[in-house]
């Protein structure tokens, strides 16, 4: 099934071609020998072969697809989350987190929809190859934001310990230096631009076990499970039909709880940081 998807049919219109991106291997040759010809498109529209070192996954236009809509759907209800989530806040620095937080949390979505839309067009037909770069920069240099503006609420509306208290500005530190790799680096060391995600998203979790008030970090393990176990599907392209569609359903259901735990626990008053009434205070009392 891998290897399938480098095969290139004899008689086929230029917009069906499309779907078959390489000339055929050997292996593959041997293939068609072997297969029939339906079975053979059939194969060849849900997954490529897997890319060789240096050489980057040719998704299918099924797969292409699968991406923009599985990170298309979650546009909507970011923008949903992001008015309960201002409508919930109590305080100003709530407000000001919460609208971080939103906006952030949309642009993810954004950001990748968009860049896989133009995937989608321009690929097949390798036009548009300067904006179709940039827009992928875009869209690995929002998730650095965006794991910083979901750590942020917790490390600033709640009291920590060290290293929680300088987290939360360093949070943001990592997220610009991940930002320069990208623009710098992109797409040429792969392993060790997921282990630097993996890093900047692991690294904070451990201030928030230093907290006074651990309420909802049951639930924000739950969305880091969630995303971890996505990224084994991040690097396997070509083995696992739909393998980045797949994590992309990973990133939408961990924003979904962590977005959760913020609204349930996080915002409105706060017991162990009450906010005096000012409004029942004598004239002239301080």
């Amino acid at each position: 099934m891998g290897s399938c998807g480098v095969i290139r049919r004899a008689s086929t219109t230029k917009d069906e071609d499309d779907l078959f991106l390489e000339e055929p291997t050997p292996e593959s040759s041997e293939d068609i020998k072997k297969l029939g010809k339906e079975d053979l498109t059939t194969k060849c529209l849900y997954m490529n072969r897997r890319p060789g070192k240096g050489e980057s996954y040719e998704p299918t236009h099924f797969e292409h697809l699968a991406n923009v809509g599985t990170h298309g759907i979650g546009i909507v209800p970011s923008l949903i989350a992001f008015y309960y989530i201002i409508d919930a806040a109590h305080r100003e620095l709530q407000y000001t987190l919460m609208f971080v937080y939103g906006v952030f949390t949309t642009m993810l979505f954004l950001a990748s929809t968009l860049y896989h839309f133009f995937e989608m067009l321009y690929r097949p037909v390798k036009q548009k190859q300067r904006l179709r770069y940039y827009l992928h920069i875009c869209d690995r240099a929002v998730i650095y934001l965006f794991i910083a503006a979901s750590y942020t609420p917790w490390l600033a509306l709640r009291h920590c310990g060290y290293p929680g208290l300088n987290l939360k500005w360093m949070i943001w530190v990592f997220a610009i230096l991940g930002i320069l790799y990208q623009y710098n680096f992109h797409e040429r060391y792969k392993s060790l631009e997921t282990a630097l995600y993996i890093f900047v998203a692991g690294l904070p979790s451990v201030a928030m076990f230093t907290m006074n008030d651990r309420t909802g970090l049951d639930l924000m393990m739950i969305g880091g499970l969630v995303y971890m176990f996505g990224v084994i599907f991040f690097k396997l392209d070509g083995v696992v039909p739909f393998a980045h569609a797949i994590w992309h359903v990973h990133v939408l259901l961990g924003a979904a709880v962590h977005t959760y735990a913020v609204y349930v626990s996080l915002i409105g008053p706060d017991a162990n940081n009450p906010v005096p009434d000012v409004s029942r205070w004598p004239d002239g009392e301080l």
